[in-house]
């Protein structure tokens, strides 16, 4: 007698996939706010905020494609753990109290946050049941969102802290990417390995096999997302000001009333 039950989403592999996600997605969001501010308070203006944030944005889409291939020809797992480690290395950076270091350190995170994504999502579909992707995709990504919940508020209060600082927020973005790193570490020897045809076919040049990672719906599917990306920038500038302003206005009226 055979049974109907549903086989579980949560094994072993795809509950360390959302683990390793939710800590790389952790780290971005302690991270969002704090660049912002870390820039105006080394005396950066506006437009400097807007071009940090930005290299960010413009190495993760660029690096997509290439890095997908990658993920095909080598490892999706090996492809997340270097991504991840390269988001640990890259804000080690921001310790260089300038901007140019800053504006390096997230152009480096955003390749590493490439590969972390791209990885994932690849092995999302490996380590949820056949049946159920759907259904998993939606944990997956309620995983990823749940980092923003509380992250942000939790880097602020970090930076305020008389024990903390901008230097503990780096430094508490760096273990939850190391953990995460540790986590997508544990995921490869959890995942089955598969074939990969790493040898380029006989008939084609292997040059030919780098150009063909540019393919134009790739590239436009690229293009699309690098358009989305555009606006976020001056957002995410335009609220992190918006709550200093407002933070300063409560203070300064704190300061009158006491006089």
């Amino acid at each position: 007698m055979t049974s109907d039950k549903p086989e579980s989403i949560w094994t072993r592999a795809f509950a360390l996939l959302c683990l390793a996600e939710f800590l790389g997605y952790a780290q971005h969001f302690i991270l969002q706010p704090t660049f912002p501010l870390y820039i105006t308070h080394m005396g950066g203006s506006p437009f400097v905020v807007g071009l940090v944030i930005a290299s960010f944005g413009v190495t993760s889409v660029i690096s997509r494609p290439i890095i997908g291939y990658w993920a095909d020809r080598w490892s999706e797992t090996g492809v997340m753990i270097l991504g991840l480690l390269t988001q640990t290395i890259s804000i080690a950076f921001c310790f260089l109290p300038f901007a140019g270091a800053t504006m390096f350190a997230n152009g480096l995170r955003g390749i590493g946050w490439s590969g972390m994504n791209t990885g994932g999502y690849t092995l999302l579909a490996t380590a949820a049941p056949v049946d159920r992707r759907g259904e998993a995709s939606g944990y997956y990504g309620g995983v990823q969102s749940a980092a923003t919940i509380i992250f942000p508020a939790v880097a602020l209060w970090i930076i305020d802290a008389h024990f903390g600082g901008f230097g503990a927020a780096f430094l508490v973005a760096m273990s939850l990417v190391l953990a995460g790193a540790v986590a997508a570490y544990a995921l490869s020897r959890a995942v089955p390995h598969r074939p990969r045809n790493t040898q380029v076919q006989p008939t084609e040049a292997w040059w030919r096999e780098i150009i063909n990672v540019f393919d134009r719906h790739i590239l436009l599917a690229a293009a699309l997302l690098f358009t989305l990306h555009l606006s976020l920038p001056a957002c995410r500038v335009s609220s992190c000001f918006t709550r200093v302003n407002s933070a300063s206005a409560t203070s300064a009226g704190t300061t009158w009333r006491s006089a």
